[in-house]
């Protein structure tokens, strides 16, 4: 049996996302498959109080293990000797000056998507972490289930044939009136709004089937991008996206691919929450397609269905898992094996997707407050994140 490799984590923020991930990270990885790898929490910051950062220690990581440190800034926790990677789970807006930040200090970062707010802030990100050697990987966490693994096997296999379509919708059917001012749904500070948060996940099951299922020299930019938005009217954020991406179709075909994605804060694609609207997610090629059953983000099995054929399997999440261990898993790999970035979710087609969001934004003249649109580092950002 190969020798296990311990992973030290460092929690940047502390927010719920945060919570559901170290969880996860905390759960035997022998009950999940992983024998090679171990994870270890030993340092969690907030950007608050140190007592925020105490009390998720003693709610989240005590309960399973000992010694961790609490830090109140993360100047702090990027500086610890003991941390190997960070998680960093701050709000998008501030993901460029916290990687920055991290990437001064020589600290791998596995940092939660959308990595940025625009595709400048990721370049500038990834020729950092080049120049430096130091691994960076975007949190795109449902690309690692193995269910998405087996649909991207699928496609690469020929089970449907060429893809030629690829619908998506991601609406999550939130009650605005009862959110503050600030959530982050409705803060322009925060980056806010349906596209960037949860408008990544259609897109990312787009790119994952029609783009990444192709060889590496085939894969470009999509060929067009339309997009539609329409706006909360109290805060300015946006609350739906309405997308067309023109893509080759896969795994690889000449002829054209589309695209189609939709995403709503006031809408719900799952209204009774028994699934009972149907498949979230079609994949369709020319010899049959590929339905998901689940949320879009989480998904719980899939069906095939061929002339004369339907079947649905269904992919447990072991242990009570939320699925981002396996993402966490990911990452220690790349970091054991001296890679800087991970070909799940490579560098070029991080940058590719964040492209797009900058197209459809570009497209309907919205943008966000000009400092979380910078650049520019090291930038104090008017707004805290926890």
């Amino acid at each position: 049996m190969a020798e296990k490799t311990t992973v030290r984590w460092g929690i940047m923020a502390t927010g719920e996302i945060a919570k559901l991930f170290v969880k996860d990270l905390l759960i035997d990885p022998a009950t999940r498959g992983t024998h090679d790898i171990h994870h270890v929490v030993t340092a969690v910051a907030s950007s608050s109080a140190k007592q925020s950062a105490e009390r998720f220690i003693s709610r989240i990581v005590a309960p399973v293990q000992a010694e961790c440190t609490a830090y109140g800034s993360y100047k702090e926790l990027v500086r610890d000797p003991n941390v190997d990677i960070l998680y960093i789970s701050s709000p998008h807006s501030h993901h460029f000056q916290n990687c920055m930040l991290a990437l001064e200090n020589n600290k791998p970062i596995l940092c939660e998507k959308p990595l940025t707010v625009n595709a400048r802030q990721a370049k500038t990100l990834y020729e950092t972490a080049e120049k430096k050697g130091i691994f960076l990987m975007e949190a795109v966490w449902t690309r690692f289930f193995p269910l998405s693994i087996a649909v991207r096997q699928y496609i690469q296999n020929g089970l449907i044939g060429e893809v030629q379509r690829v619908y998506v919708d991601n609406s999550t059917g939130v009650d605005i009136s009862k959110l503050g001012a600030a959530h982050r749904y409705l803060d322009m500070e925060l980056a806010g709004g349906a596209l960037l948060d949860i408008g990544v996940y259609p897109l990312t099951w787009v790119f994952q089937t029609l783009y990444h299922t192709r060889n590496i020299e085939q894969r470009v930019k999509p060929r067009k991008v339309v997009g539609m938005l329409a706006y909360e009217p109290v805060s300015g954020t946006d609350q739906m996206a309405s997308v067309m991406v023109e893509l080759p179709s896969s795994p690889a075909g000449t002829s054209t691919a589309h695209g189609v994605m939709s995403t709503s804060m006031v809408l719900s694609n799952d209204a009774d929450g028994q699934q009972s609207a149907g498949t979230p997610v079609r994949i369709q090629g020319l010899k049959g397609e590929i339905q998901i059953i689940g949320p879009v983000h989480r998904p719980e099995g899939l069906r095939i269905i061929r002339p004369g054929e339907c079947k649905t399997t269904h992919f447990d999440i072991p242990s009570g898992g939320h699925g981002m261990y396996w993402e966490a898993d990911e990452a220690a790999r790349c970091i054991r094996d001296g890679k800087l970035q991970s070909s799940v979710i490579p560098w070029s087609e991080s940058i590719a997707i964040m492209e797009a969001l900058d197209e459809i934004r570009a497209q309907n003249n919205y943008s966000y407050p000009e400092h979380i649109e910078s650049t520019q580092y090291p930038l104090d950002l008017k707004k805290k994140a926890v």
